[in-house]
């Protein structure tokens, strides 16, 4: 908060932050008494009759191992029986358990309860993103100091060893912050930390996933076997060379197709650009995963079932 360039908001950027902090929790894991993890989170519902709130945080929380370099490998592996810990905003330094109720490796999400007092209003979740925007990182270090970073939504998209539903902060996230929320200058959650470094999740698909876990206790996905990226966030020069080339000015590209997936069947190839789905022309992978999702809600409220699949036409230029 001593940055030059907040000098004009300083006074309302740190009423806001102060006030969000006073729903992020830091949290540690332990497996066989062993400490496995820390990292935050933060309030995103409470009960004032039982006194117990649902947090929103990382699955990083009960990661036991993970890929460093590639996210997509499968390499992953999660503790969902450790024992996890909430450390409470008082004078006492005082931990409470806390309750796993839920986690999604895809997504990479965890929905945790925990008993505890609640002293400030719960912030709401903003819509769509719009890069560019100043946004502060909020979380609690080992020490349950609040850290905050500060930086504005990158103009950018994942790589291909990165999550398809990653936005970037433009700051550097460091471990104990991962879980923590994304804010604005109004105090709106536009996202979670998700990664060492810059990765978060942007409020979109928090939402979407929110919402399927209330209704189908779980958060159910389609999976299309393929990497893409976006033509959208490529430099000028790279953009109008595709455009001479296939008439095409956006969409997303491929990078990898799983073996043996339909898309392998059916011929798509890296390099290909994928015009629409379902009809719909995504011009970003967040676009995508929010359709995908979409679709996969559609399919179940009307009799599908979980690991069923569903047929999606792709429309693409080799």
């Amino acid at each position: 908060m001593v940055n030059e360039k907040l000098q004009s908001v300083r006074e309302s950027a740190t009423k806001t932050v102060l006030q969000v902090a006073k729903v992020v929790l830091g949290f540690s894991s332990y497996v066989d008494g062993k400490l496995m993890a820390r990292s935050s989170g933060f309030l995103i519902d409470w009960d004032e009759r039982s006194k117990a709130g649902t947090v929103l945080t990382s699955a990083r929380i009960i990661c036991s191992k993970y890929s460093a370099l590639s996210q997509w490998s499968g390499t992953d592996e999660y503790a969902p029986n450790a024992e996890i810990v909430a450390h409470l905003l008082d004078e006492d330094d005082a931990t409470v358990p806390a309750i796993l109720l839920h986690y999604d490796k895809h997504v990479n999400i965890a929905l945790i309860k925990v008993e505890i007092e609640l002293c400030a209003k719960i912030p709401s979740f903003s819509g769509d993103v719009i890069y560019g925007q100043e946004i502060f990182v909020l979380g609690r270090d080992e020490h349950q100091n609040l850290t905050i970073h500060h930086g504005r939504v990158q103009f950018m998209g994942p790589n291909k060893f990165q999550r398809h539903h990653y936005l970037f902060s433009g700051c550097v996230i460091n471990q104990p912050s991962i879980g923590g929320p994304v804010i604005d200058l109004n105090g709106q959650v536009w996202g979670l930390a998700n990664f060492p470094g810059t990765a978060f999740i942007p409020s979109s698909i928090i939402l979407k996933c929110l919402d399927m876990w209330k209704k189908y206790q779980c958060i159910p996905r389609l999976h299309i076997g393929m990497k893409l990226s976006p033509i959208k966030f490529l430099d000028p020069i790279h953009v109008d060379r595709i455009f001479r080339r296939c008439n095409v000015d956006s969409g997303l590209i491929v990078h990898e197709v799983s073996h043996g997936s339909v898309a392998d069947e059916l011929g798509v190839r890296p390099g290909d650009i994928i015009d629409s789905v379902n009809g719909e022309h995504n011009a970003t992978t967040i676009e995508l995963e929010n359709l995908l999702m979409r679709i996969c809600e559609s399919h179940l409220d009307e009799g599908g079932v979980i690991g069923s699949c569903v047929d999606i036409p792709v429309d693409h230029t080799e």
